[in-house]
């Protein structure tokens, strides 16, 4: 049993780049000649065959550290999980093709070929998991990353000279986005040493007592940390509105319109000559 093991083991691994193209071959009849190309399948049935025959102490390791590596490839590469997962079906079959002969001719005896399959399967399995779990982790971490960059537009401090940024909040603003505002504000101030911020809200739809609150909240911060906040581009309906449900902005310094907030700095906007 001990030489058939060996023999299968050596074989797999002299017979690598055969097995890693027919492994394309198999994907291309399934996915398509468009399917996405990262995994060194050379590489893999190297360190399967090692495993085999007991060789390689590191073998496994090597294989863990591969399945983790095509996890992180196939998530930049956006490639979908099932299709990664299924592809392991095909480097089974890849292994077994190379002995159709001696199976046919029943070299191996049952239990080499109880031992291989028990092998090969765990092999398997433990590329199956570090994979799965290397390209879940990626992917939640991509996520993340989109978020965070979505957040950031969706909060834009802009400065357009030294101390002074303007801050145009377009869309609506809910919980979530209000501690963004809070939380972004206050780093850019620091960041960009801001005397003044010009908040816009020109772009918000719809101004009521909870998102007055934020924004009160928010000016309110910035003024504890010595940056001058002012609002601009309350319509004057909206202003009503806040005014009959009994919102008090005495104390947020408002200016109708960004250009005249900037004037009052003595920052002024050419238009050019008519």
């Amino acid at each position: 049993m001990r030489e058939e093991i060996t023999y299968i083991g050596e074989k797999i691994a002299k017979n690598s780049d055969n097995l890693a193209n027919r492994v394309r071959e198999l994907k291309t009849e399934e996915f398509g000649s468009a399917t996405i190309r990262t995994a060194n399948w050379e590489e893999l049935f190297s360190y399967i065959g090692e495993v085999i025959t007991g060789d390689g102490p590191s073998s496994m390791h090597h294989i863990e550290m591969w399945a983790d590596r095509e996890g992180e490839q196939k998530v930049e590469a956006e490639v979908e999980l099932d299709q990664s997962l299924r592809t392991m079906n095909f480097v089974r079959r890849a292994i077994w093709g190379i002995f159709s002969e001696e199976l046919s001719n029943d070299q191996f005896s049952s239990s080499t070929v109880v031992h291989i399959c028990k092998t090969i399967n765990e092999v398997l399995d433990e590329i199956t998991k570090h994979f799965s779990q290397t390209y879940s982790r990626n992917i939640r971490l991509e996520w993340e990353r989109k978020e965070m960059r979505m957040a950031e537009l969706s909060v834009p401090v802009v400065p357009i000279t030294k101390g002074v940024a303007v801050l145009p909040l377009i869309g609506e603003v809910d919980t979530n986005r209000a501690q963004l505002i809070m939380e972004t504000s206050l780093n850019k101030s620091s960041e960009f040493e801001l005397d003044y911020i010009f908040i816009d809200v020109s772009g918000v739809p719809v101004i009521d007592t909870l998102i007055a609150n934020y924004i009160y909240q928010v000016v309110h911060a910035l003024e504890l940390v010595g940056v001058h906040a002012t609002l601009t581009g309350l319509r004057p309906e909206t202003a009503k509105s806040l005014v009959d449900m009994g919102v008090d902005f005495t104390h947020v310094h408002t200016k109708a319109g960004l250009h005249q907030a900037l004037e009052e700095i003595g920052i002024y906007i050419h238009h050019g000559e008519s």
